[in-house]
């Protein structure tokens, strides 16, 4: 193996270019006041992180913990029986109704927020009052990422052993405990997988919010377009950081919350 590491070297010259030296220009940028990226005349400053404590910046981070929550909860609670069935189901051409589930996917991700903003603009729903609310957000965001949890778990699902669920079957254990002791348990590698690539765009996206929100249900993703559009680099930079590092963590407790047995092995 060791003749083959000079493979590598290009990944990592890219992995310096693109990952690490802007991770580090961040870093610097957090503890100076500068004009956008220039650093001519740059001050050492602490003011980004005193901006931390802004109760507008814990409201937009709350906001987009409880409307990632919510989005990753009702995926799994819609997505997981889709995957299910379709898995065990005896439909010939299951590549197809995949493919139709993500044909919408291929259009642009604006367009469909767009069409969402008209259709729930109508006379016949725009008395229910949904445009600028957290719920409408919600909605168009599990439409929109919907398939990210179905796709996982019908790969897990469909590689699964099912002699281990036909050993269940004859054994005499009744149906819905097998899924609950068997199938549910070898499944959680897609539902981890699910969850993760859902929570991560719904907290920290900003089109649907702003569009579908009207810009009333400010999320993270918002507060870092405002800044960066007004070239506060420096605070942008922190902030960024900051919804990295609370964000990993949040799915390194699910990671562990999932399998402590395994993290304890380890």
């Amino acid at each position: 193996m060791k003749r083959f590491k000079g493979f590598a070297i290009p990944y990592l010259i890219w992995l310096i270019l693109l990952v690490v030296t802007p991770i580090v220009v961040m870093i610097v940028l957090t503890f100076f006041n500068t004009k956008g990226m220039d650093f001519i005349g740059a001050t050492f400053s602490l003011d980004a992180y005193k901006r931390l404590a802004d109760p507008s910046i814990l409201k937009a981070l709350g906001n987009s913990l409880y409307i990632a929550f919510f989005t990753v909860l009702i995926c799994f609670l819609l997505g997981y029986p889709v995957a299910y069935f379709l898995s065990f189901s005896n439909i010939k051409n299951k590549k197809l109704v995949l493919l139709l589930m993500i044909l919408p996917m291929w259009s642009n991700s604006m367009l469909r927020i767009v069409s969402w903003l008209r259709l729930l603009s109508t006379d016949f729903l725009s008395a229910l009052n949904l445009i600028g609310t957290s719920g409408a957000v919600i909605f168009v965001t599990v439409t929109t990422y919907l398939p990210f949890m179905i796709f996982p778990i019908f790969t897990v699902l469909e590689k699964m052993d099912r002699s281990i669920i036909e050993a269940s079957k004859d054994l005499g254990v009744p149906a819905w405990k097998t899924f609950l002791k068997i199938t549910f348990p070898l499944s959680l590698g897609g539902v981890s997988s699910g969850v993760i690539m859902v929570f991560l765009p719904a907290a920290t996206g900003f089109a649907i919010s702003q569009t579908i929100g009207l810009d009333k249900v400010r999320l993270v993703g918002n507060l870092l377009q405002t800044v960066f559009e007004k070239n506060n680099y420096n605070f942008g930079s922190l902030l960024s950081i900051f919804v990295s590092v609370v964000i990993i963590a949040i799915v390194l407790l699910f990671d562990f919350v999932q399998n402590p047995k395994g993290r304890g092995n380890k």
